[in-house]
């Protein structure tokens, strides 16, 4: 969580910025599930982004899991 914020120039910029963080979100290790960047002004959020990880292995026995 960000509590001092970033100026962006535009929304284009926000939604850019928001699908790094995704990305480097799960470059790092996060679990499985919906991962979720939320930007917002001082009027509330301007935009939500989320994505799913998930992950399926293969068992010993050759079945997916």
């Amino acid at each position: 969580m960000d509590h001092e914020g970033i100026d962006l120039a535009d929304l284009k910029a926000v939604e850019r910025l928001a699908r790094e963080l995704l990305g480097e979100t799960i470059i790092c290790g996060a679990g499985t599930g919906p991962i979720e960047v939320e930007a917002r002004d001082e009027f509330g959020p301007i935009l939500r982004m989320t994505a799913t990880i998930e992950v399926k292995r293969r068992t010993e026995h050759g079945g997916r899991t």
